[in-house]
């Protein structure tokens, strides 16, 4: 698999690297103690450096206390290399991108007022995925949140992106395992745009078990356009969010992920 290396991530806590954590013991940050969630706050687990504040901006801002967990912080082994997201965002190699990235991050859940962990996986831009990527990431997961006293939960839907896909199948896999958590799906912006693409993923889960009932979580969009416009250079490649920090945000509690009957 590819390197999963650590820089500083958001918030001022370390970068969580899985490979540095016996399988049998739950996540540990000793450079901060263990971090916990307060007491009806929010983990949203992101699959990049912007995803989590795209779509649950509101939802952080009004659970202080909240954490993002996001999955693709690493680089890859060549750190000099360039992909065509990269230079549409301002940069010409993967190291600048990241570094620029998470400061943007930084800058951003600081606006919003909550903490920051990364997994330090390799986004799929940078080369092919390990073939048991998603085993990996609900692993960590699993560990992350034991380690964090997480009560809920909020995934990407999974919409469209191959990562936001693999991210959100890893954490039902991670909620199997944690079966005394809240879990949700955020709609993840801007991919829930694309018509039909909603409709059709919770169909896929549907047929896979997976239950999603419409959530009426709370939500405080004031100061989230601000936020959003912290990931100054993913919006530059996204050519703008036009209303991105003044759009509802939605939301779907979880239930079921056995397998369907025949």
């Amino acid at each position: 698999m590819r390197a999963m290396r650590g820089t500083a991530v958001a918030g001022a806590l370390p970068i969580f690297d899985p490979s540095r954590i016996p399988m049998e013991t739950p996540a540990v940050h000793p450079a901060v103690g263990e971090p916990r969630c307060l007491p009806g706050a929010f983990v949203v687990v992101s699959p990049h450096l912007d995803d989590a504040v795209f779509s649950c901006a509101g939802l952080l801002r009004a659970h202080p206390g909240s954490v993002v967990i996001t999955a693709y912080t690493g680089l890859p082994q060549a750190a000099d290399m360039s992909t065509d997201w990269d230079r549409r965002c301002g940069f010409p190699t993967a190291a600048d991108a990241m570094a620029a990235r998470l400061a943007e991050d930084r800058l951003a859940l600081a606006q919003v007022g909550c903490m920051g962990l990364g997994l330090g996986f390799v986004d799929s831009q940078y080369g092919e995925q390990p073939p048991d990527g998603q085993a990996q990431l609900a692993d960590s997961l699993v560990r992350v949140l034991a380690g964090l006293g997480a009560d809920r939960v909020a995934l990407p839907l999974g919409l469209f992106h191959d990562d936001h896909v693999r991210v959100s199948d890893a954490g039902l896999d991670a909620s199997r395992a944690c079966p005394g958590l809240s879990w949700f799906f955020y709609e993840d912006v801007p991919y829930r745009k694309r018509p039909g693409a909603v409709q059709a993923r919770l169909a896929q889960l549907r047929a896979r078990g997976v239950v999603a009932t419409p959530a009426p979580l709370k939500t405080d969009l004031a100061g989230k356009a601000d936020a959003v416009s912290a990931y100054a250079s993913q919006l530059r490649g996204l050519g703008g969010l036009p209303d991105a920090g003044a759009q509802a945000e939605s939301y779907w509690r979880v239930a079921g992920g056995e397998e369907p009957r025949a």
